[in-house]
Formats: structure tokens, C-alpha cells, sequence
């Protein structure tokens, strides 16, 4: 078994999990069909299943295409109008089996209401969509800043050896914000060395311990956030008022 990305756009990891006995693949949040089939076809794989974590059209526009390729392709994501190709609904608790895999649904709402991951925990494998980034958080659409902040402590409580596969690589833009907010904070300085090292290279998957020390969104509890927060001048230090003002200032940054 292996877990490989197809790039999309401009930044966006569309993830296959392939199963080389079997010769089949699972694919996460396919937004573009042509690198999937693409590299379907080179390596003589067939597509098992679609897991969708929630409507954007990067992470869904590839879907029909693959439909047309294989009529019939159990497609599993949220109840959702917005992505009417999905034939198995899943909601938080659900228990998916795609042998060797059995991924744990969460509802992991925010970035958009319907959000959802897939956590598979004798792997040790999370794919969070745009939940959670390495050293940041997805932006609130048709979400709430209360539901991302809930997701993301419960994302947080997971396993620290657990891999992340989110669909963006964000995380050296997301460093350089996290820098600002905790400038003495070495783990996000070493970190951001060790992927300067690479620059082209791929920053995932990350793991929720390395994520509990460089991202500023898991970190929301402590008194160096809170002393970010009382520099912007909000006098509120509990963790949620932390995560708005942090949330609100990534909005911006550039």
C-alpha cells in the first residue's frame, strides 16, 4: 500500500491510495480527472472509490469525468446538494470500510458546513481537506469561526503520530505567518529551515505532534498567543477570542 499525491492547479494535492496487489486506487477530492486518469493509465490501476471531503469545485470537478471513465464508482462524501454525485452519504461517526483501510468519518465543519474527514486509525492517516493545513487552518466560507475552532480541537486530539494528507501545500506561506505571530518559537524557525532545504519539494503529509508545535491555530491556549492577541490590542485572551483574531489576521496576510 502507498499513499501518492497527483498536483493540481496551482497548489492543490488530489491523493491516491493505492493498493499494488489488488492494482486498484481510492482517490480523495479529485478535482481535476486528466493527471488522475493520466496516472492511472502509466501505472495500470483502476479506480476503486472517490472520497470527497466537501463541494469546492477543486476538489470535485474532476468527478464526473471519472464517472464517464468508471459508470457505477462508489463516490462517498457529505449530504450535500452541492456535489449530487454522491451515492453512499457520510455522516460524523460513520465507519467506511475500503479494506485494508476503515476510516472513522468526522464532521469537521467550518471552512464549509458540510465538511467532513476521514480518519483511519491503525494507519494512522487523516485526510482533512481544507479543515486543517500544515501550520494553518482553511478559510470560513459557509461555515462558522465557532464550528472551524471545534473542528480543529478535535482534529487536535487525535493520535500525535497521525499523518496528515491535507489538499493544499500551503505550508511554508503558513510558516511565514505562524513566524509572526510566535517569532521566538524555534520548532516553527527549524521547520521552515528543513523545508527551505527542499524548496520544490512536497511538505506533506505533516503529523499532528509536528502540528502542535508549529500551528498557530492548535495552539490557541497558550501565553504567547495570548500575548499576540493583547499586542493587537483585544483584551479577550480565552482561547476562541485567540482563534477569531488569528483567524481574521491570516485573512489579510500576504
Amino acid at each position: 500500500m502507498k499513499i501518492l499525491p497527483i498536483p493540481a492547479f496551482n497548489d492543490n494535492y488530489i491523493w491516491l491510495l493505492i493498493n499494488e496487489e489488488e492494482q486498484t486506487a481510492i482517490c480523495v477530492d479529485p478535482g481535476d480527472a486528466n493527471p488522475v486518469l493520466a496516472f492511472l493509465e502509466q501505472e495500470e490501476l483502476k479506480l476503486k472509490a472517490i472520497l470527497l471531503t466537501h463541494h469546492h469545485y477543486d476538489h470535485t470537478d474532476g468527478v464526473n469525468e471519472l464517472i464517464n471513465t468508471y459508470p457505477g464508482i462508489a463516490i462517498y462524501g457529505p449530504k450535500d446538494s452541492r456535489i449530487p454525485q454522491v451515492n453512499h452519504i457520510l455522516q460524523d461517526g460513520d465507519l467506511l470500510p475500503l479494506p485494508p483501510y476503515h476510516f472513522r468519518v468526522l464532521s469537521t465543519p467550518g471552512h464549509t458546513a458540510t465538511h467532513i474527514s476521514l480518519y483511519e486509525p491503525e494507519f494512522g492517516l487523516l485526510f482533512c481537506g481544507d479543515t486543517l493545513f500544515s501550520a494553518g487552518c482553511g478559510r470560513v466560507f459557509d461555515g462558522t469561526i465557532e464550528d472551524l475552532f471545534a473542528s480543529l480541537q478535535k482534529l487536535k486530539a487525535l493520535p500525535d503520530i497521525t499523518q496528515i494528507y491535507c489538499a493544499h501545500e500551503y505550508t511554508r506561506r503558513n510558516l511565514r505567518f505562524a513566524a509572526t505571530v510566535e517569532p521566538d518559537n524555534l520548532a516553527i524557525r527549524q521547520h521552515a529551515h528543513r523545508l527551505m532545504a527542499k524548496e520544490n519539494q512536497r511538505s506533506l503529509p505533516s503529523n499532528i505532534g509536528l502540528e502542535k508545535e508549529i500551528n498557530p491555530f492548535f495552539r490557541t491556549h497558550l501565553e504567547s498567543m495570548q500575548n499576540y492577541v493583547a499586542l493587537k490590542g483585544n483584551k479577550n485572551k480565552d482561547p476562541m477570542s485567540v482563534f477569531k483574531q488569528l483567524r481574521a489576521d491570516k485573512d489579510n496576510f500576504s
